[in-house]
Order: structure tokens, then C-alpha cells, then sequence
């Protein structure tokens, strides 16, 4: 596999960046890797946290640190196939992703042959497996990993869906005599929220929360007081959210709309959470900001494809872009299109 190669041929003597999704999969991905990395003497990456899609200036941050190996982790890069095309220039480049595929990295354009493309989407686009869970099993096909398997499982939980993944499912519940019927109901389900709440609070930079991952050789290593606090001060703010969604919520058919008003981002956390309670209904958790709104969007049955539903309701406005998995999307919209933007979603989704 050339994505085990890769890696497998990472030396000393590499300049590595590690590109990874500001989000509990990716961190939790970049920390395995860096765990990899660490056990054979590798030496610290630099790292770099990044939204999606990831921010214009990314190219000169990168190109500071003088390259020969860039690793793109949980970032949908294919889509921005500009910034693809001017790093292979200059370095090798690895994308491990989980996103619907747009461009076939391995095949597409000059660059292919520097790119190593490794979804899982691209032998069969209804697989849905999480970054970490790939990151884990690569670095498996080198070593033995198994004393990590609870950041593979804290990294997969934060991602959601784990009906592709049973066989690290099995292994984490086999090594923790877990019996809950959900991972998320269990103690690593409570870290994966202290993840989140960490990074939403900023109690901890995405970058501080993936070297404490890879210093901690347990699970009790790396809870600290800092991610205790931020998870409690977290969970009240949700419990007012999930009130306030309850009584004010807008209902179009298949369609909720909420608007979020929070002094911390917690569009994607909310939205996951109501979602649970209404499966088979699709959740909009929306948020003005500025010129803008910003969307989190979730259908936990996927009978509605809310990635395709988002990126459909964009289409033909102005600056606006929205995608991801049929489970989970995002979205920005122009303030000035919003009600256009709704308008579109609700139709499509009651078709």
C-alpha cells in the first residue's frame, strides 16, 4: 500500500509537516502519526492546525519550514487542487482523508506523481471510515500499536459513525471490557468532549492537545485539569442550547433550523447532539457571523445526504461553498443569500 510506504519511508533527515483538521478526528490522527514518529526516532514534525477549507495563506506557512514531505490529515485537499498543484513542487505529498472525493490525487494532473491519495471513498464511495481510524490501522501495518488503540478510539468517536470500523471497534472494547452498546457512552466518549470543549473554549490550542496526546501513555495521563474545566463549563452551556433548540427551533418537513447564539462554537457539537434525538430529520445549526453565516448541518439515518444537500443549496450563490460526508456537512453562506440559501435547502429536502 503506498500510503503505508510513505510512511514506512520516513527518515531523519525529512523535513515533515503535518497539515491536520482543527477537529477531534484530525488532532487525534496527527497525534498517532506523531506516536509513529516518536517510536522509530523520527523526531517532531511541525505541525499545523487547519479549518476546511483550509485558509488561503497556508502555502507560506508551510514553505517557511522548508518541506520535502507534507501530510495532509481529515482535510478534504483534493478540493483545492491550487494549493495540490504548487506544494508538489516542492515536496512529496501524502492526503489521508475521509471526505467525498472530488479529485483522484493518485491520477490527477503533474503532480500525481508525487501525491499519494489514501481514502477509502476511492474504491467505494459509501464507505465511511474516520481519519484516525485509517491513520491507526496504517501505522499497524509498521508496528504494533495496540497501546494507542484509545486514541484511535477517542479519535473515531469524535467523528461519529463507526459502522465501517467494527474491526477497531472490536479491539477497543476487547482491550477496555467496555459493554456500553455506544463508544461514546463510555470514558473515551467523555475525552472525545474534552477534546472539543478544550479547543472550542481555547483552553488549549489544537497543537498543545496533540503533543499531550503523544507524551500520555494512558488515558488517565492525559486527563488534566485544564480539560476537566473546559468540559464542564462546555457541558452547561449545551444543556441551555438543547433548551433553547427545543422550544425555538424552525420545522420545514425534513428540515430543522436553528439558530445558535453562544459566546463559544459549538455549531457542530449541537448539531450532532439534536440530531440523535431526530435521526431521521436534518438539522441546520446556523450562526451569523458578520457578513456571513456559518452552517452545521446533520442526518444521523443518511437518508438525507446533508454534504450533498449543502453543497446543492450553494450552488449558483456567490461565494458561497458547503459540503462533507451524507452524516455530517458545513456550509458558508453570504449573509445576503441567506434566505435564498434556506429556501433552496428546504425544497431539496422534502423532494
Amino acid at each position: 500500500m503506498k500510503a503505508v510506504e510513505f510512511i514506512k519511508n520516513l527518515s531523519k533527515k525529512d523535513g515533515v509537516v503535518i497539515i491536520f483538521n482543527n477537529d477531534g478526528d484530525g488532532i487525534c490522527s496527527c497525534a498517532l502519526l506523531m506516536k509513529y514518529m516518536k517510536s522509530s526516532g523520527l523526531g517532531d514534525p511541525y505541525i499545523i492546525n487547519q479549518p476546511m477549507p483550509v485558509d488561503k495563506n497556508i502555502i507560506k506557512r508551510i514553505q517557511t519550514s522548508l518541506p520535502n514531505k507534507i501530510i495532509f490529515l481529515d482535510i478534504a485537499i483534493d478540493q483545492q487542487w491550487d494549493i495540490i498543484k504548487k506544494l508538489g513542487g516542492i515536496s512529496d505529498i501524502l492526503v489521508v482523508d475521509h471526505h467525498q472525493i472530488h479529485k483522484d490525487l493518485n491520477t490527477h494532473g503533474s503532480q500525481s506523481n508525487t501525491v499519494v491519495h489514501h481514502n477509502p471513498r476511492l474504491k467505494s464511495p459509501k464507505i465511511y471510515q474516520s481519519t484516525t481510524y485509517l491513520m491507526y490501522k496504517l501505522v499497524s501495518e509498521i508496528g504494533n500499536f495496540s497501546d494507542s488503540v484509545w486514541i484511535a478510539a477517542v479519535g473515531m468517536i469524535s467523528d461519529y459513525n463507526l459502522e465501517d470500523s467494527k474491526d477497531v471497534v472490536d479491539e477497543i472494547r476487547k482491550k477496555y471490557s467496555l459493554t456500553e452498546k455506544k463508544l461514546y457512552d463510555t470514558f473515551l466518549g467523555r475525552m472525545a468532549d474534552m477534546i472539543a470543549s478544550a479547543n472550542t473554549t481555547k483552553a488549549m490550542s489544537c497543537e498543545q492537545i496533540v503533543h499531550s496526546l503523544v507524551k500520555s501513555e494512558t488515558p488517565e495521563d492525559f486527563k488534566t485539569p485544564a480539560l476537566t474545566e473546559a468540559y464542564k463549563e462546555v457541558q452547561n452551556e449545551m444543556s441551555l442550547l438543547e433548551n433553547d433548540f427545543a422550544a425555538n427551533s424552525e420545522k420545514h418537513g425534513n428540515l430543522i433550523f436553528y439558530e445558535i447564539k453562544s459566546k463559544y462554537k459549538l455549531a457542530s457539537s449541537l448539531s450532532t447532539k439534536v440530531s440523535e434525538k431526530q435521526p431521521k430529520k436534518a438539522v441546520i445549526i446556523y450562526e451569523f457571523r458578520g457578513a456571513k453565516v456559518k452552517v452545521s448541518s446533520r442526518n444521523q439515518s443518511m437518508e438525507i445526504d446533508v454534504g450533498r444537500l449543502l453543497g446543492e443549496a450553494c450552488k449558483n450563490i456567490k461565494n458561497a461553498s458547503g459540503g462533507g460526508h451524507e452524516a455530517a456537512a458545513g456550509a458558508t453562506v453570504p449573509l445576503a443569500n441567506w434566505e435564498e440559501f434556506k429556501e433552496k435547502a428546504i425544497a431539496l429536502a422534502n423532494k
